[in-house]
């Protein structure tokens, strides 16, 4: 079995309830690394954000309750680990270790104070985590970390999260891209990561908020605004899945079947290359020169019969392909639709189901009742 990276988090005003962390930790895992990091205060609130994502609702009360103080990173594995499934929608699926989840729950407990721990219980939250806080994934990191913890606590000084300051290059802005969202590069990627030639790079996400805040974009522009590469501003344009473009059904569907290229970032696959790429064109009403070669191209690859030259027969040739697939042209009635179909309301109802099914019904009242008086 694959010996997974977990992390625990001990926040700065609970630091000195690291001992009895640490000491169950070490009885029930192998604890690989443990260092104290300590973020300016300038940029605490910011870093915090980046962090959590939109699950962090008031930033600003986090911070009140868990202080800008250093905090602890805990590096772990867990020789025995209990991995179970969950689906957090229709396309997200992740695999957890319910060990590490308890535990995080106990510490909680035992410290009083539910913001005292954050804990990563899954292969993709931990690369997530880790991509930020310290700008590598769980795979790089395993290669330096050593088989097990010195007890000694090694300190990282006026830290940030990778990206704060714009990013080193391509390579790793599609490293954290690849560790926290999902998405596909929709097109004119064939020189990435070494070459940016167009000054914008088009991106299909599941979440665009989410990773609006990952990529450290101007709060007042969401979606659409430059963010630098290497000293360079690029334009990053996102595109969500919920029926804003592409027909909600296609999205997931390229989202499901998107590639890995070579070169370290998510491209859809041939079938859903194409026909996005002469979807985008049909929109425009016109077959861009600068597409036919890439389309012929695929076309042939995928043992397409299709005269581009003819637009009427090409945007036929389309409308059948979406018939089949069940797809649809976006318009402004089916984007206010999956508005109100694809609410926040849904992914609560997902969380207070498996938070019930685990933990009993009491534990779920109390939890509720605490955010009700927090949100007053």
């Amino acid at each position: 079995m694959k010996n997974y990276l977990y992390l625990y988090i001990i926040w700065g005003k609970f630091y000195n309830n690291k001992n009895i962390v640490i000491k169950d930790l070490d009885e029930n895992y192998t604890i690989r690394e443990i260092y104290e990091i300590k973020w300016t205060d300038k940029f605490y609130l910011k870093n915090l954000s980046r962090f959590y994502g939109r699950i962090l609702s008031k930033p600003k009360q986090k911070v009140e309750i868990t202080g800008k103080g250093p905090f602890l990173l805990i590096l772990i594995t867990d020789p025995s680990p209990k991995l179970e499934k969950k689906a957090l929608d229709d396309v997200n699926i992740v695999e957890f270790n319910s060990n590490v989840l308890d535990s995080k729950m106990k510490y909680r407990k035992l410290i009083g104070a539910d913001s005292s721990i954050h804990c990563s219980i899954s292969e993709k939250e931990t690369n997530h985590d880790l991509a930020l806080l310290l700008g590598k994934t769980s795979q790089d990191l395993e290669k330096e970390l050593p088989k097990k913890w010195d007890g000694i606590i090694k300190k990282i000084e006026n830290h940030t999260l990778a990206g704060d300051n714009g990013w080193e290059n391509t390579k790793q802005f599609f490293d954290v891209l690849n560790a926290t969202t999902n998405y596909v590069v929709l097109r004119n990627f064939e020189d990435l990561p070494d070459k940016i030639l167009n000054p914008d790079i088009d991106i299909l996400t599941d979440d665009v908020k989410d990773m609006s805040i990952i990529l450290n974009e101007d709060e007042s522009i969401i979606g659409k605004s430059p963010i630098k590469i290497a000293g360079k501003k690029i334009l990053i344009d996102f595109r969500t899945q919920q029926g804003h473009y592409y027909d909600e059904k296609w999205c997931k569907d390229i989202l499901k079947r998107r590639i890995m290229t070579k070169n370290g970032f998510y491209t859809p696959s041939d079938e859903d290359y194409f026909y996005t790429l002469l979807y985008h064109a049909t929109v425009r009403k016109k077959i861009e020169q600068k597409y036919v070669e890439k389309l012929n191209e695929l076309a042939v690859k995928l043992d397409i019969k299709i005269n581009l030259e003819d637009y009427n027969q090409s945007e036929k040739f389309l409308k059948l392909y979406m018939k089949k697939r069940g797809y649809h042209r976006t318009t402004i009635d089916r984007r206010i639709l999956y508005k109100i179909i694809d609410t926040e309301v849904i992914r609560l109802v997902k969380v207070s189901v498996f938070l019930t099914n685990r933990y009993g019904i009491t534990f779920f009242l109390k939890k509720m009742i605490i955010k009700l008086k927090n949100s007053i």
